[in-house]
């Protein structure tokens, strides 16, 4: 994943892959329970037919699978309740993830470009002082490209997340910080780290101390974080993809991004194609708190510049040798 800052001197632009379209809004009570209920005016059905109903079928079934026991078998746990080794803190982390994502229609368009980045930047994302809270208008932020989708979707379980804390555990000055800005360059700040080339979204988890990075597919759960690696480059020369991991399906996946052409959705690509990815799962979201303590990362900026080898990756972002 190239950054366009440096084929276009805009800042927090990165290219994706394509995507299908799908409205959904998650529910459930039960472990391991997620009810889908299509989000579909009733004039919208007869145009869904065909080819793009199937798309749709499709991806309700995948997230679907998104807290079910199947998909959360093999060492995940079920992120409707806290089950054995999954604390309250860590599946009210995951029901503010699902949350989030059901405020994200389909569609919208994938553009890396200022117009995206403006979309997020001046429409999407704002402090409201005088109700002292963050707002996020997620359907303001459309064109869209992946980094600007998981961070979003980020921003947004964290807002839900803290809202239903017995007080506010984000404060102001934390959340000042973490909203993207024009000109906020590739390893500066929260979203100049999320947004940067190679790990950037995993260096600021792990900086913060609010979760952990891993590469084995058997610890994967649905709804972690999920960077995707196209080719062996890692910086300058990169291609890859930024997501949330929806289903592993063996020898394919299904991720939600903005993916390319059509925006907001899921894709289901073979593992084949994919040279290696880095999961990112949030384990202590009050981290997210010390979001003003995050400034330059000399390392993250400079990989508009250079590629680096994955056991740098690896140290930076606090993952062992395998």
């Amino acid at each position: 994943m190239r950054s366009l800052q440096a084929r276009t001197g805009l800042s927090q632009l990165h290219p994706a892959s394509s995507g299908v379209r799908a409205p959904f809004i998650f529910s459930g009570s039960g472990p391991g329970e997620l009810r889908i209920t299509p989000f579909l005016p009733f004039s919208a059905v007869a145009i869904l037919w065909g080819k793009k109903m199937r798309n749709v079928l499709m991806l309700f079934c995948c997230l679907g699978l998104l807290c079910s026991p199947a998909a959360l078998s093999a060492g995940s746990s079920a992120a409707a309740r806290p089950s054995a080794g999954q604390p309250e803190n860590e599946a009210a982390w995951y029901r503010s993830v699902r949350s989030g994502l059901s405020r994200f229609k389909d569609g919208g368009g994938y553009k890396a470009n200022r117009q995206a980045l403006e979309a997020l930047v001046q429409k999407a994302c704002r402090w409201d002082a005088k109700a002292g809270k963050p707002v996020f208008l997620i359907q303001e932020a459309r064109p869209s490209f992946c980094s600007s989708a998981c961070y979003l979707l980020l921003l947004k379980a964290l807002e839900t997340w803290d809202s239903g804390r017995s007080g506010p555990v984000i404060s102001e000055r934390a959340w000042l910080a973490l909203m993207p800005r024009i000109g906020q360059h590739d390893g500066d700040g929260p979203w100049g780290w999320a947004n940067a080339n190679g790990p950037g979204f995993a260096v600021l988890v792990h900086s913060l101390g609010a979760g952990v990075n891993f590469e084995d597919w058997g610890q994967a759960r649905p709804g972690d974080f999920m960077k995707i690696f196209w080719t062996d480059h890692i910086g300058r020369r990169e291609s890859g993809h930024l997501t949330v991991l929806v289903k592993d399906g063996g020898d394919e996946v299904t991720f939600w991004s903005s993916n390319v052409p059509d925006g907001y959705g899921a894709r289901t690509v073979p593992k084949s194609k994919i040279k290696r990815v880095i999961f990112t799962r949030i384990t202590r979201p009050e981290r997210f708190n010390l979001a003003p303590s995050i400034g330059h990362h000399a390392w993250l900026a400079s990989l508009l510049k250079q590629d680096v080898s994955m056991k740098e990756v690896r140290r930076h972002c606090g993952m062992k040798e395998p």
